[in-house]
């Protein structure tokens, strides 16, 4: 699905513009960037969670050449899905 198709579909379920639908994931891509660089969870209810985590530092070995390289600490977002939605996609059994 495209984003285009998200925001049709969604207008199409709740009745309002594609306009509003668009500004409303705008606004919420917004809060989400803000949340996860803040540190917070973004909850999205049905849907799952967002979570910034912290990754250390390490050495890693490039498999092409077996040359050993440093990667620098980072952030990164993880997602674990809402219990509701994987039953609903059969991910995982009730």
């Amino acid at each position: 699905m495209t984003k285009s198709e998200l925001i049709a579909a969604v207008a199409a379920e709740t009745g309002e513009s594609k306009t509003k639908v668009e500004a409303f994931y705008a606004a919420q891509a917004l809060v989400m960037r803000k949340a996860l660089k803040e540190g917070d969870d973004f909850p999205m209810p049905g849907v799952g969670k967002f979570s910034a985590a912290k990754r250390d530092a390490r050495e890693a070995r490039n498999p092409s050449t077996g040359e050993t390289i440093k990667v620098p600490a980072k952030t990164v977002v993880k997602f674990k899905v809402a219990h509701d939605l994987a039953v609903a996609v059969n991910y995982r059994a009730a």
